[in-house]
Formats: structure tokens, sequence, C-alpha cells
């Protein structure tokens, strides 16, 4: 044992060594990140924590500040100094479009992306830091006004959304643009985005779908309990979730999903199997940390009156069932149904979002007063900003007390010697391998020789030191520097 502690100190002293090397080197220093933004935004059971306190966020889409045609700093500028004054603390951007016109176009050509969009987004970044604001970031689009998938088929032979989830061409080209994504070195900070705590999480798509006739050659896909759209959608969110945690340790990962159920093809839509959606399958997986949902009752034909219901079963089944927590990242009532009517619903959605714990709220979209409103969903400071303003004083009210992480799993017993590991620091990772009630080199010896190991490999999100979402070497490292 004398031996085999030798060892495991200095490859832990080595592997210490590394991670201290690659964050000398990687331009990351506390004075490069603004103290509004010096932890990352993690998740605690069914909280989002910051420094180990709970935080809700009062959010807005907006995607006018990542438009290829129009985007500009002072465009940037004056929606963030709007929403400062307007309460709100996260925002929901592009970092995705494909083969659109505008000179500010993230991706013009296959694998090629256009640096003078890319350096507009850099400064969407530090202009949301400077206000004390952060961001989830989408990286593509299942519609294709933005390019979005259907313009990845094209690029690779093919026409239908199958084809980009499936192709390895396409499958390629994804990648490519996440990764260019994640990794790109801020040309303002010198940070690379991946390093930068002013992100939230990174959405694999906006509102992704597999719908059952979106097929290469025209067929449906087999529908019911064992949907093959809904498994091929499924797949693809766990490889491409795991990917992003493979280059990004630090930031949250989602769906972007709209959160439909999947049901059977005779109940009414959104909870049928048309789409392929399963919110709480595709939402189940380890490199999954939150359930993402959309409402839009006037587009999908249900009442304005359920939308109440809607939110409400979301947020349970993601609190209660999964575990983790959940945003309501895209909703509104369009203004066809008359400015008090919008109110009236908007204030009853909100209500429903505090009386349920929603981690964030992004209504669709709130705007400047000079933009034009081009779907019906535009949302005003003078018409509805009196809403937004309230609920930034409610979850202003919820953020700032420790996260209660709920009660883990029990008989964790590591090691085979009777006592169950425990969670010290209510983070809900089990830091005390041994189960003695403290952490020390023991608990790294034993986590060394034991990670491999059935109970620690059936619970990973319980061992996960790293966030990597396994558990492997770099866990016992990180697990190692926690001493």
């Amino acid at each position: 044992m004398v031996t085999r502690r030798r060892i495991l100190k200095s490859g832990l002293a080595l592997g210490a060594a590394g991670l201290t090397g690659t964050l000398a080197t990687s331009g990351v220093s506390a004075a490069t990140v603004d103290p509004n933004h010096e932890h990352f935004v993690e998740t605690s059971g069914t909280d989002f924590v910051v420094d180990g306190e709970t935080v809700f966020f009062n959010g807005a889409n907006n995607f006018w500040i990542t438009d290829d045609s129009t985007m500009s700093e002072g465009r940037i500028d004056d929606v963030f100094d709007l929403y400062e004054e307007l309460g709100i603390d996260l925002v929901r951007i592009w970092a995705h479009g494909e083969a659109k016109p505008g000179p500010y176009v993230v991706q013009p050509e296959p694998g090629v992306h256009n640096e003078e969009a890319l350096e507009l987004h850099d400064y969407v970044i530090e202009a949301a830091k400077e206000r004390g604001i952060r961001l989830i970031v989408a990286l593509v689009d299942n519609w294709d006004h933005e390019g979005g998938m259907l313009q990845y088929a094209e690029w690779t032979g093919g026409s239908s959304r199958e084809h980009f989830y499936t192709d390895e061409e396409a499958r390629d080209l994804y990648t490519n643009h996440v990764e260019t994504i994640v990794t790109r070195e801020n040309s303002i900070s010198g940070v690379e985005w991946r390093d930068d705590p002013t992100i939230v999480l990174w959405e694999l798509a906006n509102e992704p779908r597999l719908e059952a006739d979106d097929t290469e050659d025209g067929s449906t896909f087999e529908r019911g309990d064992v949907g093959e759209h809904r498994e091929i959608l499924g797949n693809w969110i766990q490889d491409m979730s795991a990917l992003i945690k493979d280059l990004d340790s630090n930031h949250l990962v989602s769906t972007g999903s709209e959160g439909h159920y999947y049901g059977h093809w005779s109940e009414e839509y959104p909870d049928g199997d048309w789409d392929g959606q399963d919110y709480i399958e595709h939402h189940s997986y380890d490199t999954i940390d939150a359930a993402s949902f959309h409402l839009y009752p006037d587009h999908w034909g249900f009442p304005l009156a359920d939308g109440a219901e809607y939110i409400s079963s979301r947020l349970e089944d993601a609190h209660e069932e999964l575990g983790k927590p959940a945003y309501l990242g895209e909703f509104n009532v369009n203004i066809d149904n008359g400015l008090e009517t919008r109110n009236e619903y908007l204030e009853e959605w909100y209500d429903v979002c505090d009386e349920y714990d929603a981690n964030a709220v992004l209504p669709w979209q709130v705007v400047l007063d000079s933009t034009q409103d081009h779907d019906g969903f535009q949302l005003y400071r003078d018409e509805s900003g009196y809403i937004i303003e309230a609920y930034a004083d409610v979850v202003a009210e919820k953020s700032g007390g420790e996260s209660d992480p709920g009660t883990g799993p029990s008989g964790l017993d590591v090691n085979g010697n009777g006592m169950d590991a425990q969670d010290l620091s209510g983070d809900g990772l089990y830091e005390d391998i041994t189960g003695d009630g403290q952490l020390g080199f023991n608990d790294v010896v034993t986590f060394f020789e034991e990670h491999d190991g059935d109970v620690v490999q059936g619970n990973v999100e319980y061992f996960d030191f790293s966030a990597s979402g396994g558990v492997g070497f770099n866990d016992v490292v990180a697990l190692f520097e926690m001493l």
C-alpha cells in the first residue's frame, strides 16, 4: 500500500501541475474576469448556484443583437442598457447562422467562420459582463430562417433533419462549429469562451425536433412508444452534449428544446409523438444539466388558459423526476390577442414560474422601442416592461440563500468497508469517499483505487468532481486538489 500511495501521490502531483500549467498558459486570470462574473453558474440538485448560493434568473431573448445584417456595438449596448434598467440578468443569444446574406453571418460557407461576426459576438460577452448580465448561447437552429439544420443537410448532400442528425459529414460540420465557438479566444479579453463565467450554458440547438415525416426518402418514421425519430434525436443529444463536456468542463449544457412530452399518436399536440421530442428522456442524460422548455399556445393550437398547467407540469417533472433545474427559455402571447390579454397571461405565467420555482424565465423577446414587431411576439418596455421589472424583484428576493441539494442516494459504499460516502459541503458531490466524516488523503487513495468500480460508475453525477460528465482519473486529480 505504501508503494501505491507514493505512486498515486506522484501521479496526482503531476496531474495537478499539468492542470496548473494549462491554466497559466490559457490567458485566464482573475484580472480578466469582471467581479460580477468571477464564479461559474453550477447546479446543485434542482438549483442553479453561484459560489454555493442559489440563484434564480430574470431573463430575455434577443436575436437582433446577433442579427447577420444589423449587428453593431451600438445596438448591443442599447439593448443591454435597457435590460439593466429592467432588471434582466440573463440573455439568450444565437452563436450560429449558416449561409445567410448579411455581412455578419457566422458561418457563410461550410466550416468557414466570419471573424468580423465573431468579434461582435466577443463584444456581446464583454457588454454583458460589464453590466452583470449572463448569457445562454445556442449553437444551431432547427428552423431554416437562420440557415440551421437544413443548411447543414444541404451542404452535405441531404434535404432533411434526419440527414443532419445522422449523416457523418453533417455531424462533423456541426461539431467543427461547436468547437470553434466553445474554444474561441475572445478578441477583446483574451479569455476563451469556455473559460468565461459570463456564459451560463450552451444549448445544443434552438428547438431541436425530428418530425415523423422529416426523412430523406419521404417515408414516415416508426411512431409510438419506441418511435425511431425520438431515438435518433436522443442519440444526437447524448453525443453532442458529451462532445461539449469534453471540450468544456466549466459550463452547463442543455438541449434548447420546447419540452414536449412524447405521448401517443392520438394525443393532442404538443403532447403526442409527432415531433420526436421527449422532455423527460431527452433531459435525463448525465451530460444534460438543466431542462429546457418553451411555451407558444398560439402556435401549438391550445388555449392560453392551459399555459399555466403546461409550465407547472414541466417544472414539477424536472425538479421531482429528473432532479435538475428547469428554465422557460421562450414564451409569449401573440399581440393579435390584444395587449390586455397578453399582459394578463404573462402575469399569470410569471406567477406560476414563481410558485413552482422556475430557475430562469426568458420571454421571447424584449426589444428596443425602435425595433419593428415582425412576428407579433416582440415585447416593449412601455407595454409590458412593468411585468418584467416586478419579476426582477421576485428573483432577487429568492436568490442568495445556501443551496439545498436535497437528499442524495444512500448506500454509496465505494470500497465495501460498510460506510457510505458522504456529501460534506452540500454541493451534491460525495467527497468523503470513505464515509468517516472528513475529507483526507485516504479518500483520494480510495477513490483512485475504486473510481472505475460499479458504485462510482453507477452514480457518476455524485463523483464527477471535474464536471466532465463522466468519472476518470481527472476526477481523482480534482478530489486531490480539494484537500
